[in-house]
C-alpha cells in the first residue's frame, strides 16, 4: 500500500513538473504547482481508495482542492491562477478513459466506446465543476477579507 502511494505521489509530482516545464510556466512556480497537484491527486486517491467515495465525487474533491490551492498561490506569487491551475489539473485528466473510448471506436465496438466516453465526460464535468466552485468560493472569501481589511 505504501509502495503504491509513493509511486502515485512521485508520478503526480513528476508528471506535473514535466508538463509545467514544457508548458512554459515560470520557473518559480514549478515546485508549488507540482506540490498542489500532489495534494489534489492525493485527495482524489484517498477519497476513492481509502474512504470508498465514488470516483466522480473523488475527482470533484481533487479538483476543488487544486483550485483552492491555486487561488491562494496566485495571490502569494502575484500571478494569474490559471498559471497554476492548468498545470496542476494534469494528473486528474482521464487520459486512459479517453484512450479506451477511441480504441473501442477503432475496433468498431460502439457500446464499449459509448460507455468509456460517457465515463470520461462525467469525470471531465466533475473536474470542471469542482475547480469552478472552489475557485469562485476562494475568490469570494478573499474579496470579503480584503473589504473588511480596508474598513
Amino acid at each position: 500500500m505504501t509502495h503504491a502511494l509513493a509511486h502515485i505521489v512521485l508520478g503526480a509530482f513528476g508528471g506535473t513538473l514535466g508538463f509545467a516545464y514544457l508548458f512554459g510556466a515560470p520557473r518559480r512556480t514549478l515546485l508549488p504547482v507540482s506540490l498542489i497537484a500532489v495534494a489534489g491527486y492525493g485527495a482524489y486517491y484517498a477519497l476513492c481508495t481509502l474512504a470508498g467515495v465514488s470516483m466522480i465525487a473523488g475527482y470533484f474533491a481533487g479538483a476543488a482542492v487544486i483550485a483552492a490551492l491555486c487561488e491562494i498561490s496566485a495571490r502569494v506569487y502575484r500571478m494569474p491562477a490559471t498559471v497554476f491551475l492548468l498545470c496542476a489539473l494534469v494528473p486528474l485528466v482521464p487520459g486512459y478513459d479517453l484512450y479506451s473510448a477511441m480504441l473501442a471506436l477503432v475496433e468498431n465496438d460502439g457500446m464499449r466506446a459509448a460507455s468509456a466516453m460517457m465515463q470520461a465526460v462525467q469525470i471531465i464535468a466533475a473536474i470542471a465543476v469542482g475547480a469552478a466552485a472552489a475557485s469562485a468560493t476562494v475568490r469570494a472569501a478573499s474579496g470579503l477579507i480584503e473589504r473588511r481589511a480596508v474598513k
